[in-house]
């Protein structure tokens, strides 16, 4: 091997590939800090790539090259001494490739194992989260039932007329709020649906947050819809006014109904008609948190999108 060559060779590649990082890097502070947007975002995100490559190639490069200058000058310092050639038999030359050889293909298996228990474990850890998800889901549907029932005739009332308000139920319907909280698995968080009597609003919801203090005095601010965003949502939701079961066969992540958590729902009747809808989700569990990422025990104490839904409850629950 001629490590004169090799030398030169490196240092050359390494000279020219420093010196490229440090145009592409320039463009890429002017580029990405100074907001001067002179790159398309695909040449962007391919510059970036490339300087990440470069730069890991030249740390690369500077390593192998103190090491061929080390051999250099230790030839040279045994050049200067005078010292016997030493020469490695064939059959040693053979060991130590098959050696090389072994090694490389442990290292391969090695990885290849980890590979393969982390995707074992990933399978058990989501086998794991449905489950969880499918109690969390039944022990919902139980108490539904139950829930329902605990909505007393002036709350009723006051729910069908929108007169919570007018007829003093703010606070026995934020104390409901919390009652269903605390006293049912899952802590389940209660929103309620109403048809709006603000033109042109079309439903109201109704959530803890929307009884508030303030002052002293109980101010209602209800969340105010002309219509949902999403058509699935509109069409269940004038079902169950309707007084009919709704089935959701799709992930429905909406402003009021969500089947992507463990949560159920039902209806509220006053004299026989369909007067509200109560929802229910579970916050008990992992699942319900702001940003729709789904914390599993996945390797590494790590994050999997988990992509679970459910079809709604087999019976419209009511009061």
């Amino acid at each position: 091997m001629n490590h004169r060559f090799l030398l030169r060779l490196l240092t050359n590649l390494s000279i020219s590939i420093l010196t490229l990082s440090c145009f592409g890097t320039v463009l890429w502070v002017v580029d990405e800090f100074l907001q001067w947007d002179i790159l398309p975002e695909a040449l962007s995100l391919l510059l970036r790539a490339l300087l990440v490559a470069g730069g890991i190639i030249a740390f690369i490069m500077v390593v192998m090259n103190a090491l061929l200058s080390l051999a250099l000058l230790a030839e040279s310092n045994a050049s200067r001494a005078q010292l016997p050639d030493y020469t490695v038999s064939r059959q040693l030359k053979k060991r130590i490739n098959r050696s090389i050889l072994a090694v490389i293909v442990a290292i391969a298996l090695i990885i290849g194992g980890l590979q393969i228990t982390d995707q074992v474990r990933a399978r058990v850890a989501r086998q794991e989260s449905l489950e969880n998800f499918t109690q969390a889901q039944v022990e919902l549907n139980q108490a539904a039932p139950e829930v329902l029932s605990l909505f007393t005739p002036p709350i009723l009332e006051g729910l069908e007329n929108n007169t919570l308000t007018e007829q003093g139920q703010l606070g026995n319907t934020s104390k409901l709020f919390q009652a269903i909280r605390t006293s049912f698995p899952e802590s389940p968080y209660t929103t309620i649906l109403v048809r709006s009597d603000q033109a042109p609003y079309k439903y109201e919801l109704i959530e803890p947050s929307s009884i508030r203090s303030d002052g002293g005095k109980t101010v209602f601010v209800p969340e105010l819809y002309t219509a949902f965003p999403e058509a699935q949502e509109v069409d269940a939701v004038e079902q169950l006014l309707a007084g009919k079961l709704p089935t959701l066969s799709t992930p429905l992540k909406g402003k009021f109904l969500d089947n992507t958590l463990p949560s159920t729902w039902g209806v509220l009747r006053r004299n026989g008609k369909t007067i509200a809808i109560v929802f229910l989700k579970s916050e008990a569990s992992d699942y319900a948190d702001p940003y729709g990422a789904r914390p599993v025990s996945f390797p590494y104490d790590g994050y999997q999108a988990l992509d679970f839904h459910h079809n709604g409850p087999d019976q419209l629950f009511s009061n």
